[in-house]
């Protein structure tokens, strides 16, 4: 199954992953994914079990209903369920954005892309009127040097909402001010289904996406809440998640949405184009077209469930899972996953967040406030093992075998263990022994990877799973 950019491993590690929890729960009915992110493992472990996947982002949780909860629907993303109300929400979009699009169009044509990006279907937007075309044409600089900058200065110079007051909208902008007012955005807080849909254009044009781009996303997302009829919240469902996977391989930050470029080089220049020039449309419409005939290929539990909350909350409706075995896949580091994809998770809720502000400005990241972003305790030192002590504790209390994902490397808990002293080999054993205080069996296996990502190249990782069965602690 084709996933999200999304930092980790684990579809090369699905095989390994699999054999652990048959080892850990043989006979084992049902599977609980509690952090299923992806959802990739949650569909390998839906061959053989009933599966319950469970994320604390909401966008991870449509991942999974899409792919393994519900009725079995046909394609949504077509012209005759969502083409009329697209384009009302485009055109209305278009009505204060086509001067400034007409000139991100000028720039991908003078760089030698398509501005639509193959896009011919019902979600084009097609090219924008004559006269705001030519007056764009006459901007864009010939000489390679002075466009780059001048399309810097579009890029990073146009406006965006912002929390400490409304931005002044210029040059190809002018007519848009009141997209980015403080009162615009105010009425949508107060009811986020307020017409035209303009969270995408008003939050993040020109920083994760293009103006086209953006006005697709926004489109779609009203087009997608307007769904009625048989299957409605299905059709929504399957639709959002074709969404949110085009949204996230089309970004023009990098595999996730961290930072935006800041398009130092004139290369990222032209790296950047080429991203904003893809078409969204189609790619949502491309991986419905997978998933749609995913589903049709593989018969699925009707009890497969997916739930949206924190792992604590989950286990207090554990009458609802009623897993035998748990597969765990905590963040190992640091960095909070909802830093990473709070593009996707705003746009799935689709509520216009606070922003966060820093020294009195809006950050460049575009970030939800800090109090409205997951933080876990697995990411932070002084908390990581009693965390995860908690966890084993909990799973085991329930009567549930236990597979649980961890870097050796890159872990935050085995940093914090060698910080304090401990050699890999004891570090490892008091891993264990986490497990074994609660589990008759526990292991420790383990696989090097390649891995990269935080502008690292071909890095190795040892990527551990701790199996353990036998909870001695059944509640």
């Amino acid at each position: 199954m084709r996933t999200i950019w999304y930092m980790g491993a684990k579809t090369r590690l699905t095989t390994e992953i699999l054999r652990a929890v048959e080892d850990a729960a043989p006979g084992a009915r049902s599977a609980l994914d509690l952090m299923t992110g992806t959802s990739v493992v949650a569909w390998a472990l839906s061959d053989r079990y009933r599966v319950v996947a469970n994320d604390v982002q909401a966008y991870a949780t449509t991942l999974a209903r899409a792919s393994l909860c519900g009725p079995k629907v046909g394609p949504v993303l077509t012209e005759r369920t969502l083409g009329r109300r697209f384009r009302e929400n485009a055109n209305a979009l278009l009505d204060w954005l086509e001067p400034a699009v007409a000139l991100e169009d000028a720039f991908l044509e003078a760089y030698g892309f398509d501005p639509e990006g193959g896009e011919r279907g019902p979600f084009a937007l097609g090219p924008m009127g004559v006269a705001a075309r030519e007056r764009a044409r006459r901007r864009v600089p010939r000489d390679p040097q002075r466009r780059a900058r001048a399309y810097r200065a579009f890029a990073l110079g146009g406006p965006s909402f912002l929390e400490e007051g409304t931005p002044r909208a210029t040059g190809p902008f002018r007519g848009a001010q009141d997209l980015f007012a403080q009162a615009t955005i105010g009425v949508r807080r107060e009811d986020p289904g307020t017409f035209p849909y303009l969270l995408a254009s008003s939050y993040y044009p020109n920083v994760y996406l293009g103006l086209r781009q953006a006005i697709v996303v926004d489109s779609l997302r009203y087009a997608i809440d307007g769904l009625g009829g048989a299957q409605a919240a299905q059709r929504r469902t399957q639709a959002l998640a074709s969404l949110l996977h085009a949204t996230s391989v089309t970004t023009s930050a990098t595999s996730h949405f961290c930072q935006p470029r800041g398009l130092v080089r004139d290369s990222e220049v032209k790296a950047v184009l080429a991203r904003r020039s893809a078409a969204i449309g189609a790619r949502a419409q491309g991986y419905e077209r997978e998933l749609v005939a995913l589903r049709a290929s593989h018969e699925r539990n009707p009890g497969n469930a997916a739930f949206c909350c924190d792992w604590r909350d989950l286990y207090r409706r554990w009458n609802e899972v009623g897993a035998d075995v748990v597969y765990a896949d905590p963040p190992y580091t640091s960095d909070n996953y909802s830093r990473f994809y709070h593009v996707l998770e705003v746009l799935t809720r689709y509520d216009y967040p606070t922003l966060e502000v820093r020294r009195g400005r809006t950050t460049k990241g575009r970030y939800p406030a800090r109090a409205l972003r997951h933080q876990s305790p697995f990411c932070v030192r002084r908390r990581v093992e009693g965390e995860l002590r908690e966890l084993i504790a909990q799973t085991a209390a329930r009567g549930a075998a236990l597979v649980l994902s961890y870097g050796e490397e890159n872990g935050l808990l085995f940093k914090v263990w060698r910080a304090r002293g401990l050699s890999a080999a004891a570090a490892r054993r008091r891993f264990l022994e986490l497990a074994r205080a609660h589990y008759a069996h526990a292991e420790l296996r383990k696989r090097t990877l390649l891995h990269s990502g935080q502008g690292d190249s071909n890095v190795k990782v040892t990527e551990l799973l701790l199996v353990a069965r036998g909870p001695r602690t059944c509640a």
